[in-house]
């Protein structure tokens, strides 16, 4: 029998410590996430976000710990079975001709070839296994294995502040800067406006941009970037525009020459909880969006369990996989027309960008004329149901696992 402990590094402060237990006898392998745990560490914990970890959501779940610590397992599972990893990020393993995939949170798709751009059913061989906790809306060449989705458990928690005292329009909160989020954040800014009433009456006059109408933080933190000032945050800012397609350059400039001396821009004061609960709806960015792949983050389940509406940009279908799951979406406060909706970056109505802030600020609206007592208890109870959810979740985790666990040995032994 062989037992591996992973370190205890970079605990988090007023936890309990945990020990994550990994036996294997001959090929049967179990982990544990015992019950009540709250803290899972693995050994390559490291906080590249600073203060980011610090939030109710990953204080109270350790989530992060808890994934790690699961691609901890996995990567001890390979290595006794003989396999390498094919670089240092070891999300990718080769024995042979086989190849195993380990991607929890991210975009499995991330795991591509540098400098290659495959079409997501051929990105592997037919001798590739993918252990993932993503849903692959498209048939592949290889094969995926989620992981049981009672996994989502390790986002259980229930927040402390549970008063929703809407004084804006959006909560809309960005920490790390790319292509997807940079977009977003122009189009809002584009469409967000108000007369000037200087000129009133005045068609030719430029509209002014109406920061004020929302709750804004945008920090512009950048994988390829020092981060250690106002200028390197202005820089990643400029840097991000220039890759955007030239189309879009057009029609974002002006938002972007008003914004780019804000930059890292924060119009508030909040931390990123209360500010959920100090908006009309609130903006959720997840990590990944497209077409093929759904992939989760703390982002999304923070929302679900915030009692507050929400709109979601995501993979295509996201909502619709939530409801499966079991979690209620508020469907009957914001339909989310914008679901199933495609990406076709054109800058105009039809395009997800465009409509799903569209939809949302008309929903917003149509909340406004509503009964706010009526509505404000409809949103406590979903969230209400969805922590319930997902502490059902973690109960049946262990379970789950154990189970699912025997037959993904088989096919990577």
């Amino acid at each position: 029998m062989y037992y591996s402990i992973s370190s205890i590094i970079g605990q988090p402060k007023n936890t309990t410590t945990k020990v994550l237990l990994f036996a294997t006898l001959k090929s049967n392998t179990f982990c544990y996430f015992g019950p009540g745990s709250q803290g899972l560490l693995s050994t390559h914990m490291k906080d590249l976000y600073h203060h980011i970890y610090e939030g109710e959501i990953f204080q109270k779940t350790s989530c992060i710990w808890h994934e790690n610590a699961m691609m901890d397992f996995f990567k001890s599972v390979l290595i006794n079975l003989g396999y390498t990893p094919k670089n240092e990020i070891k999300k990718v393993w080769q024995r042979g001709d086989q190849t195993v995939v380990i991607c929890l949170a991210d975009d499995f798709y991330t795991c591509r070839s540098v400098g290659t751009n495959p079409p997501l059913p051929d990105m592997f061989d037919s001798n590739t296994v993918v252990i993932t906790d993503n849903r692959v809306l498209w048939p592949t060449t290889y094969q995926v294995i989620q992981l049981p989705e009672s996994y989502f458990g390790i986002y259980n928690y229930q927040p402390q502040q549970q008063e929703w005292n809407p004084e804006r329009r959006f909560n809309f909160g960005v920490n790390r800067l790319d292509n997807k989020r940079m977009i977003l954040f122009l189009e809002l800014i584009s469409r967000t406006t108000k007369p000037d009433p200087r000129n009133v009456g005045d068609l030719m006059y430029p509209l002014l941009f109406d920061l004020d109408r929302d709750f804004i933080n945008f920090n512009c933190w950048h994988w390829q970037s020092t981060n250690d000032s106002a200028k390197s945050f202005q820089d990643n800012f400029k840097k991000e525009f220039k890759m955007l397609p030239h189309t879009l350059q057009m029609l974002y400039q002006k938002a972007y020459d008003y914004m780019i001396s804000l930059m890292p821009y924060r119009n508030h004061s909040f931390d990123f909880d209360q500010s959920q609960l100090t908006a009309w709806m609130n903006i959720v960015i997840e990590t990944y969006s497209g077409e093929s792949v759904i992939a989760l983050s703390e982002k999304t389940f923070r929302a679900l369990v915030t009692p507050a509406p929400w709109a979601i940009y995501s993979n295509r279908h996201t909502v619709a996989y939530l409801k499966g799951l079991g979690f209620d979406v508020l469907q009957d406060i914001f339909a989310h027309a914008y679901d199933p909706m495609t990406e076709n970056n054109t800058g105009a109505f039809g395009d997800k960008i465009v409509d799903f802030y569209h939809l949302a600020s008309t929903a917003v609206n149509q909340l406004k004329s509503k009964d706010f007592a009526a509505i404000k208890q409809r949103c406590q109870t979903a969230a209400n149901h969805n922590q319930k959810l997902l502490a059902q979740m973690q109960a049946n985790w262990p379970t789950d696992f154990a189970n699912w666990l025997p037959s993904v040995i088989e096919k990577i032994k």
